[in-house]
């Protein structure tokens, strides 16, 4: 592939997996390492971009080297919609001085669109969550500027086959607890996808997306207590939602939602078919 790719977060669970997909399928990269030991962990074939997102300042002129950049850090500190921000704007004024368009996948998610009663797809009215609504707001200036084609992906509760298709909040609560604890809402049942699933996924929006889209990357949707009694054979511990913002943040919200996802436009515009399911579905 002739396309050079800029990956943020390139070392974090789903930056790494799309660094790996990515180079599987031939593409020139490079990620975004804040710290040597990060860096250390990249696949050979794959160029360190030495940098952080609190300071694009100090990086982003590399932006004129590459034909796409996909976008998946996040800080997840109370600043993260300020940092995200100044980063974008670093992006679009770089991408002005660009002989050619600059490609962003930039990457949202499902707590976007809230608690709703039917399906959502991407017709769905957003409805985010507070923490989460830069997200929205981030990318949609984005797209409004000169010499940058946008493309969106909002995945599900990204998990890993490794950790149990388990979302990290469940390791942290079994630890910390005991024994596997879920929020305390009735018929809780969560949207997930396997990490490399999503990394497919990115690659495809990469190939055969369109700008001005987005796209949703579900595989598949599990009871929360089936999810967490796979971690331990012990009882599972309801707790109030309120105690992970307490503990965690006011971003667990999220865990919160009701949601059903739907990805058949993913499926039915790009090809894309998740092969890492839990329990065999």
């Amino acid at each position: 592939m002739d396309k050079r790719v800029l990956i943020t977060g390139g070392s974090g669970s789903v930056g790494s997996a799309v660094v790996s997909e990515l180079l599987a399928h031939q593409y020139p990269l490079s990620a975004l390492c804040r710290t040597a030991k990060s860096a250390a962990t990249l696949p050979e074939g794959v160029s360190a971009l030495m940098g952080d997102i609190n300071a694009p300042e100090n990086w982003i002129d590399a932006i004129s080297e590459v034909d796409v950049l996909v976008h998946t850090a996040c800080g997840f500190g109370d600043d993260m919609g300020e940092v995200d921000l100044r980063l974008m704007q670093a992006v679009a004024n770089a991408a002005v001085k660009r002989a050619t368009p600059l490609l962003v996948i930039y990457t949202t998610g499902c707590w976007t669109f809230g608690s709703q009663a039917g399906q959502i797809n991407e017709q769905s009215q957003p409805q985010s969550i507070p923490d989460f609504q830069w997200m929205l707001d981030n990318s949609k200036w984005l797209a409004t500027q000169p010499n940058i084609g946008v493309r969106r992906v909002s995945p599900a509760n990204v998990v890993s086959e490794a950790q149990q298709f388990a979302m990290p909040i469940l390791h942290w609560e079994l630890e910390r607890h005991g024994q596997p604890a879920i929020p305390d809402i009735a018929n809780l049942s969560w949207p997930i996808v396997e990490r490399r699933d999503l990394a497919s996924l990115y690659r495809l929006v990469l190939e055969r997306g369109q700008d001005g889209e987005e796209y949703i990357g579900c595989a598949t949707q599990i009871p929360a207590v089936t999810l967490a009694g796979q971690l331990a054979d012990q009882a599972i511990k309801p707790v109030p939602i309120s105690d992970w913002f307490a503990t965690y943040g006011t971003w667990t919200e999220g865990y919160g939602l009701q949601q059903r996802l739907s990805s058949e436009k993913a499926k039915t515009e790009l090809g894309w078919q998740p092969r890492y399911l839990p329990y065999g579905r």
